[in-house]
Order: structure tokens, then C-alpha cells, then sequence
């Protein structure tokens, strides 16, 4: 079986090129094409292997992000150039509106069943602001043999747009809900027993608008006369709200300790274990890695509800939050903190669902259930 990946985004993340891992330890036949904008010449995510096939194409420009159609045509165009004279069985595009549009044109002219995923982008960039997208993402959507998402919550708030809701009978039974996973490194140093009764809290992650790290320094900040040994650790940087960030840190030293970029795995690990709660409030999240990392570290999660890991998890995981309330933040933190030993984590998450290898074998699958029973759809009346 021949599987072509259309993947804009594989420069950016590390989870396709993780899972393209673990389906090549399966011996899968895969081709990745990977386009983005930009003249960056560095091979990003790029690993050695005898089933895998690359091609990285900077053909994206900065007009592409409004030119919608234009960009689908510019695309379309280049793969059949670069990856000509291959033949696939199935097309695994990564997102609905920008990989999906590109999946549908080779279904409808070369015959190629796809499977297509959707993320936080689609549903809050597309299906919210650019109406010229939508009558292409409902043909993708019909035509796709699986419709994947990433966790429960991006899910339901798909299926609430008004255009979602008036397709919903024809595409819903094709609906599947696979979760990323996660660095082996961390299934492999679970921590099973709270290590930390402390009130320290921990965040991982950009210093941008949509983590919300602003509104959970305020929240935590709130707390210091109630709480005085309260701190906050921030782990990592850039992003529009880093120098307001580094401003409050300068100006709340015994409240906020900013740790910078930590890419030791070892460290962040020692991070951690000092720590009682991780919080990462997002506004938008279509999963969120880092809450499974802190989770097997035992630690109690913040998160925003109605995102990213909101259904996906018992609930005795921690408390969800509407992330643009600082109160709401704040009553978490609140309560956590009162109650800490009431919330598990250990004790009611499988991690074993979230190995990259285990994952693998979830879509290898389901490939091989769709191309078989495509080719069966197709076979001639006899």
C-alpha cells in the first residue's frame, strides 16, 4: 500500500513527522510532500528511511493566505509535477481546508481515495473568517472516506457551525477521534504518586496571545496575599506577549520564575517534579502534547474548556477553565490548590494510547480498511 501525505504545516510540528515514524516501522509505503512559504533550505523533520519519499517545496507566498483558490491551483500544480509517475492508494491529508482542498482535486481527477484531519485552524481560522473557503471544504468533507480529529472537544465545536450542522447526517459516520502522541521519553518516566504538595504552578509553552500565559500570571498573581508562597515557573519564550511577560517577572520576582527555553528533557522533567499543578489556558487548542507530558508526571491540569483535551480525559485530571475569565483561572488555581490529592492522574489515564507506535498501527488500520474497501466499491459487476 502507497500512501501520499500532503502536510503544509510538517516544517512547523514534529507530530507528522512522528507518525510517519510509526508507520515506517510498519514497512509503509509513504510519500511525505511538505510545502510551506518561505526559502528556507534546512530538510526540517527529515529522517533516513527506505519507504519514505520527501519532497519540500517553498512554492508558498505571502498573497497565498488571502489568494485562497489561487493557492489550491499553485499547489495542486506543483505535486503533480514533483511527484509525478507515482501511484497511491490513499491520500492522508493533515488539514481540511488548505491539505483537503489539494486531496479532493486528486480524488476527483486521478480516483485517489483520502482521509482527511481536522485541526484548530479549520475550525477557527476558516470556518470562522473565510466564508470564499467553504463550499470547497464541504466537498472535501463529503468526499473523504475518514474524517479524523485529534480530540472530542475540536469536535463538537466543529459540528456547532451552522454549515457543519447541514452536512452532519451525510459526513458524521465517518467521523474518527484519534489522539497525537506523545515522546516516548515521557511514557517511560511516569511518575505514579504526587511528588509535589507545594503551590507551585508550571507553564510550558509561547509567550503568545492564543496560550493566554498573560491571563494566567494575573490569575496567579491575585493570589499572593492570600497564598505568599505561590509561584508560577514559565517555561519557554517568544511570541507578542513575551516582553510583557518578562516585565511582570521582573516586577513579581517572588511570585514568577522564568526558566527560558528548556529542551532538556531531563530538566524539565526536575521542573516538574517541584511542582503540583501545570496550567495552560488556552483560548484555542486542538490538543496540547505538554498536558500529557505534565499528566505523567502526575501533575493536576488547568485547561480551557470546550479545547484541546476537554472530553478526551477523566475529569479528575484537573479543572477546566473559560480561559478568557481571570476569575475562572483564579477559582481553579483556588481549588486545585485546597484539594490537590482529589485529582489523579496515574490512576485513570492510559498512556499506553498515547505511544506513537501504538498509534501507528491505528492508521495502518484504517488505511487498509479504505483502500480495500474502495477497491471493492469499484471493482466492475460481473
Amino acid at each position: 500500500m502507497k500512501v501520499l501525505h500532503i502536510c503544509n504545516d510538517y516544517l512547523g510540528s514534529n507530530v507528522h513527522a512522528n507518525l510517519y515514524r510509526g508507520l515506517d516501522q510498519l514497512d509503509l509505503d509513504q510519500t511525505v510532500y511538505a510545502y510551506y512559504r518561505g526559502r528556507d533550505t534546512e530538510r526540517k523533520n527529515y529522517f533516513k528511511s527506505e519507504h519514505i519519499r520527501f519532497f519540500y517545496r517553498p512554492i508558498l507566498r505571502g498573497w497565498h493566505r488571502v489568494l485562497y483558490h489561487q493557492k489550491v491551483e499553485t499547489v495542486y500544480d506543483d505535486l503533480i509535477q514533483s511527484v509525478k509517475n507515482l501511484n497511491f492508494d490513499l491520500v492522508h491529508a493533515t488539514t481540511l481546508f488548505s491539505d483537503g482542498s489539494i486531496a479532493y482535486r486528486l480524488f476527483k481527477e486521478h480516483g485517489v481515495p483520502y482521509v482527511v484531519t481536522v485541526r484548530n485552524t479549520d475550525i477557527n481560522e476558516f470556518l470562522a473568517v473565510a466564508p470564499w473557503t467553504w463550499p470547497m471544504g464541504m466537498n472535501v468533507l463529503k468526499n473523504a472516506r475518514r474524517i479524523v480529529f485529534i480530540s472530542e472537544a475540536p469536535m463538537r465545536k466543529f459540528c456547532r457551525h451552522f454549515l457543519i450542522k447541514s452536512i452532519l447526517p451525510e459526513i458524521q459516520d465517518k467521523f474518527v477521534v484519534q489522539p497525537n502522541g506523545v515522546d516516548s521519553y515521557w511514557l517511560d518516566h511516569i511518575q505514579e504518586e504526587i511528588k509535589s504538595l507545594s503551590h507551585n504552578l508550571i507553564y510550558v509553552g509561547r509567550f503568545d496571545v492564543n496560550k493566554n500565559v498573560v491571563r494566567l500570571i494575573h490569575a496567579v498573581l491575585r493570589l499572593k496575599k492570600q497564598i505568599p508562597d505561590i509561584k508560577l515557573h514559565l517555561v519557554g519564550g517568544d511570541g507578542w506577549r513575551e516582553n510583557e511577560v518578562l516585565a511582570l517577572v521582573q516586577k513579581y520576582p517572588q511570585n514568577l520564575v522564568y526558566h527560558g527555553k528548556v529542551y532538556d528533557k531531563d530538566v524539565l522533567r526536575a521542573l516538574y517534579s517541584q511542582c503540583s499543578v501545570f496550567a495552560m489556558p488556552s483560548i484555542h487548542e486542538t490538543f496540547g502534547l505538554v498536558y500529557i507530558e505534565a499528566l505523567t508526571q502526575h501533575l493536576a491540569l488547568i485547561y480551557t474548556k470546550d479545547q484541546g483535551i476537554d472530553g478526551l480525559l477523566d475529569d479528575r485530571v484537573g479543572e477546566k477553565v473559560n480561559a478568557l475569565s481571570t476569575k475562572s483561572i483564579h477559582d481553579a488555581i483556588c481549588k486545585i490548590l485546597e484539594h490537590r490529592t482529589d485529582y489523579l492522574a496515574s490512576e485513570v489515564v492510559d498512556f499506553e494510547r498515547f505511544r506513537w507506535n501504538e498509534i501507528a498501527k491505528v492508521y495502518i488500520r484504517m488505511y487498509e480498511t479504505i483502500v480495500k474497501n474502495y477497491v471493492i466499491s469499484n471493482m466492475p459487476n460481473l
